[in-house]
């Protein structure tokens, strides 16, 4: 009886575990476009200043079923996620669509893009390879929401602020 209800409960939390990955939209490869900027903000505080460290970034997540547009602002630590629904939007060119929307918005403040090509954001040691080949310290966080982003000092990133 013992082994029925063993097997039993780890039926149960197998099952469980199934729904729970399954309810979440989290992708599993994708390419961040990754403006670096040359300042750092709060878009709280309505503060901007030449980055002392950490930058301020735009980034684009482009997965294989949607796009992200990503604000950080390296004060506060404040990040404006932003869906840009299905790629089709973008032209059929989401990389460069990217690239092109850095440039003209944050062109003034832009120290450089970066394209990172990530196969399985899941392997870890892959990310960090990535990384590292581009010469990017801090690390990849993925939201549950469905978008990948660069975390240039592994601070805490949330949301505090909504855009006007």
């Amino acid at each position: 009886m013992r082994i029925l209800a063993f097997i039993l409960i780890a039926i149960s939390v197998n099952f469980a575990s199934m729904t729970t990955a399954a309810q979440t939209n989290v992708p599993t490869k994708g390419t961040l476009v990754i403006g670096i900027l040359t300042i750092e903000s709060s878009y709280a505080q309505n503060t901007e200043r030449p980055s002392r460290g950490v930058p301020d970034t735009l980034q684009f997540w482009i997965g294989p079923d949607s796009a992200w547009r990503i604000r950080t602002y390296a004060i506060d630590h404040d990040i404006h996620p932003h869906s840009l629904g299905d790629i089709g939007k973008m032209k059929d060119r989401p990389t460069e669509f990217a690239r092109d929307h850095i440039k003209k918005h944050y062109g003034d403040v832009l120290a450089s893009t970066v394209v990172l090509e990530l196969p399985d954001i899941g392997d870890t040691n892959a990310v960090r390879n990535v990384l590292t080949q581009h010469k990017l310290k801090g690390r990849l966080e993925v939201a549950k929401i469905g978008f990948a982003f660069w975390n240039p000092d592994d601070g805490h990133y949330k949301s505090q602020t909504t855009p006007k």
